[in-house]
């Protein structure tokens, strides 16, 4: 039985795609995080929708966990949430047990910095990395270099800024394409340049 997620303070988000379309997850109230919209997340993951399907998935800036929890949803075999606010947190525990894949992911409770310094001294690889940090604040010249370190070999950093303020480059990774949805570009950075995205 799936946990309620009717909670004082928060509102709700739907899961657009896969085997959880439809369902609704919580996000904090407020300007605590902005959760990507529903027609970007369904245009990513329209466009990954066969290459997402067994993926480890890192949800570096996972705020309510909204994109983690959909490519979990779209086929993904494991997502690794890393947010250090208390309110999201909470939020990502409780659309976990909502969705019922606790055996499927993480949560650390830590900085993107302190994440990706621990990750590579694991020696961890993620076949996807979503960033979407808070837009004033961009990509610390940390995060940017750990990016090439944490992707498998046909990995892709999914990296969602403001239009018009790239948050690249990155070391050792090549600018695959960009989408523009608004005031949202969605850009997809990838070890190879000669690697073929889907252009949808």
């Amino acid at each position: 039985m799936r946990a309620s997620i009717k909670q004082k303070g928060r509102y709700s988000i739907r899961i657009v795609g896969g085997r959880f379309s439809g369902l609704r997850i919580i996000a904090p109230s407020g300007q605590l995080t902005r959760p990507t919209g529903e027609r970007v997340r369904e245009a990513v993951f329209n466009s990954l929708q066969g290459w997402v399907s067994g993926a480890r998935v890192l949800d570096l800036y996972a705020g309510s966990g909204a994109m983690g929890l959909e490519s979990l949803s779209w086929g993904a075999s494991y997502c690794l949430f890393v947010e250090p606010n208390r309110q999201a947190l909470n939020a990502i525990r409780t659309n976990i047990l909502h969705l019922n894949v606790k055996e499927m992911t993480e949560l650390w409770s830590m900085t993107a910095e302190q994440a990706v310094e621990r990750l590579q001294a694991l020696d961890a690889r993620f076949d996807l990395i979503i960033c979407d940090p808070p837009w004033r604040q961009g990509l610390s010249p940390t995060v940017r270099m750990a990016l090439v370190h944490l992707l498998t070999a046909d990995g892709i950093a999914l990296i969602e800024h403001p239009s018009g303020a790239d948050f690249g480059p990155f070391e050792g990774l090549h600018l695959s394409k960009q989408r523009k949805y608004g005031g949202t570009t969605l850009s997809y950075w990838v070890h190879d340049d000669s690697l073929a995205l889907p252009e949808s």
